[in-house]
């Protein structure tokens, strides 16, 4: 009820408005002249198509971004992008689509001609919704009408009626077209149709063209009589807002009557609205104005009585004891006149004590529990119907329901809201305290994986701790300062040998065992005594030793260089080995992959708080807004409702000195004329 007031007040359809635009989007042809695709071709895109057709619009824009981000969406041309647009527009989110729509009229953009368009449409509904007439038709005339016909009858039929609201406004089309001729291309049939007719009679209404308008309000009349009658299978959804739309009119007749004089006629326009309809409350209160002024008491009083007994949850309808009280005065019924101010008195009172007590009392926990949001599992239009044993939901809670527009569904606790709650601004605040809270609830999601990240890196922090006393305990067990130590003697003995040019000192290990078996015959002759034979051998030991000297001499060079090169290979080795050393002790000395994992997390953290301050920020003013809003309209009807109070103990008092002076014998002061009309 109250989604439809909000769009009748604003003269923009229900219902199908974004839902037939965005099904026409999500499953329209790629280019002019493909085929419908029947299945998603991309995995990405059908997460986002149902996070759509489950009602979330965040989630599904979400993951478009998140696609966006990893490469793209394949197989469906530029749809994705005309879906973000038609999702950011239907989230109230103008300038943003906006933006994206440009992006697809660029002259650099390679778009299909169907794509470009619809964001031409799109582009058009923005500068709408803005609020500049003369963007919006400027937009909307550069739309290909046969072309946006053949691809969605919704849009084009949307596309007529965005044209002849702008033309109500005052900003009429290029081409000349009036709205008379806007309305006669729309079919019967279209709820555009009916809108524009209505908004078209309300605008003739204000200029004074009364005859005219009630022309206008009578054939529409008929035709939202005859499509009910004709197409009773039409979709639950529509087939409500026509009949509301139905009783707005007979409402909107009967109050024309009531202007003109025309009681009976009011009353024959009021009683034909059903006493469960939307604009119940009004009709009744009406029709009890009518009744009375046409001298027929007991039907206005029988209508008021049944106001009496609803809750009277908008400040106009407060007036309903009041009128009772003057009504049965009106019927000279003085005594129940008069205990039916003081009864209206006694309700104004303890209603402006309560209204003075919610004002002190205003927080966001009291507001919450005087609304009742809609939840999974709630029968059809009746939010809060589950167990109530259960868990009531809040915002920001992922069982609220909302509807495509990303409102709140939501109905109120405390009758006193309900007016306010009708309100487009009210919604809207309503529906950023509800996502900013989502929103803060993902946040605290990301907290805690971060947070689990710290233990982790804890973790991970004692693992390098073990390993790094494993590896400095291998690194002293190979004693690599000892290495070091018999790297540089061996360097400083063979710098001296080359020095001293010591044969010796290079010699093969063959040649030391020779040098040693050479040692030993020689410590073998000494010993012998000096003959003939021994001095024979003595010779021969000589030449032998001769040999090997000589052998030496020659063998030099090769055997200086076998050195030499054994001491560059330990020093290649050793410089390797330094060098691995002085890796792994810097690699113990620095935090390593941890530490940069470390380093990530912190930014993130960082990333993370000032996200949830900037969350919190707009916490906060959407809370202030809210309570504003609430406050405003409880002082309101605290300042309503002490008129009524100071009128009802006026009358009453009026009335009991009447009444007083009639059991004296003194002229009673004859009754006050028959009023009525509420504000």
């Amino acid at each position: 009820m109250i989604e439809w007031l909000n769009r009748i007040t604003a003269g923009t359809p229900a219902g199908l408005a974004l839902t037939g635009a965005l099904a026409a989007l999500l499953h329209g042809p790629v280019a002019v002249g493909d085929e419908l695709p029947q299945r998603a071709n991309d995995p990405a895109y059908g997460v986002a198509l149902y996070e759509y057709y489950q009602g979330n619009a965040f989630e599904a824009l979400t993951r478009l971004n998140v696609a966006a981000a990893e490469g793209g969406i394949d197989g469906h041309g530029d749809h994705p992008a005309l879906v973000e647009g038609g999702l950011l527009l239907s989230y109230g989110m103008t300038q943003e689509a906006g933006a994206l729509f440009r992006a697809l009229l660029d002259e650099d953009a390679a778009v299909a001609p169907g794509t470009r368009n619809q964001a031409w449409f799109y582009l058009g509904k923005v500068f709408y919704l803005e609020q500049d007439p003369a963007a919006a038709r400027d937009a909307l005339e550069r739309v290909d009408d046969e072309l946006l016909q053949d691809e969605s009858d919704e849009l084009y039929h949307e596309w007529l009626y965005l044209r002849g609201q702008l033309a109500l406004a005052g900003t009429a089309p290029a081409n000349g077209e009036s709205v008379d001729e806007l309305i006669d291309a729309l079919p019967e049939s279209s709820p555009w149709r009916a809108y524009l007719q209505y908004n078209q009679a309300v605008g003739r209404l204000a200029e004074g063209q009364t005859e005219t308008a009630m022309a206008d309000l009578a054939s529409l009349d008929d035709l939202v009589d005859e499509l009910i009658r004709e197409q009773p299978e039409v979709e639950p959804p529509l087939a409500n807002e026509m009949s509301a739309l139905r009783e707005r009119v007979k409402l909107s007749m009967g109050r024309l009557h009531l202007s003109k004089g025309d009681f009976a006629g009011a009353m024959a326009s009021l009683e034909q609205i059903a006493l469960d309809g939307v604009f119940s409350d009004e009709a009744l209160f009406d029709y009890a104005v009518a009744a009375s002024r046409e001298g027929k008491a007991g039907l206005a009083l029988q209508a008021l009585n049944t106001l009496q007994q609803r809750p009277l949850f908008t400040p106009w309808l407060q007036q309903v004891p009041y009128a009772r009280g003057f009504l049965f005065e009106q019927m000279g019924r003085q005594q129940q006149a008069l205990q039916a101010y003081r009864e209206a008195a006694s309700h104004y009172q303890s209603l402006n004590t309560r209204l003075s007590n919610e004002r002190e009392q205003l927080t966001e926990a009291q507001l919450v529990d005087a609304l009742r949001f809609g939840r999974e599992g709630d029968s059809p239009g009746q939010a809060g119907s589950m167990d109530p044993a259960l868990a009531r939901p809040e915002p920001g809670a992922p069982t609220v329901l909302t509807d495509a527009y990303g409102r709140v569904k939501v109905r109120p606790e405390d009758y006193s809201l309900a007016g306010l709650l009708a309100t487009e601004r009210f919604q809207l605040s309503l529906r950023d305290l509800h996502e900013l809270y989502r929103l803060q609830d993902s946040l605290g999601q990301w907290q805690k994986q971060l947070e689990s990240f710290d233990i982790m890196l804890a973790t991970r922090a004692q693992q390098r701790e073990q390993r790094i006393r494993e590896t400095r305990d291998a690194l002293e067990a190979l004693n690599a300062d000892q290495w070091l130590a018999r790297q540089a003697e061996y360097r400083s003995a063979i710098e001296d040998a080359l020095a001293r040019e010591d044969l010796r000192f290079f010699m093969t290990q063959e040649q030391h065992e020779l040098a040693d078996r050479l040692a030993q015959v020689e410590q073998t002759l000494s010993q012998l005594p000096n003959d003939e034979s021994t001095r024979q051998q003595r010779e021969t030991f000589q030449r032998m030793k001769a040999y090997f000297n000589w052998r030496l001499a020659d063998d030099y060079a090769v055997n200086r260089w076998a050195a030499e090169k054994q001491l560059r290979e330990l020093d290649q080795a050793m410089d390797v080995f330094v060098d691995q050393r002085a890796l792994i002790e810097q690699e113990m000395a620095s935090g390593g992959e941890n530490q940069a994992l470390a380093a990530r997390v912190a930014a993130r953290q960082a990333a993370l708080q000032r996200l949830q301050g900037e969350v919190n920020k707009a916490l906060s003013a959407a809370r202030t807004e809210l309570l504003t809003l609430v406050d405003a309209e409880l002082l309101q009807q605290s300042q309503e409702v002490q008129g009524y109070l100071r009128a009802t103990r006026h009358a009453a008092a009026r009335l009991a000195d009447t009444l007083f002076l009639g059991r004296n014998g003194a002229t009673v002061s004859p009754a006050p004329e028959a009023g009525g009309d509420r504000d």
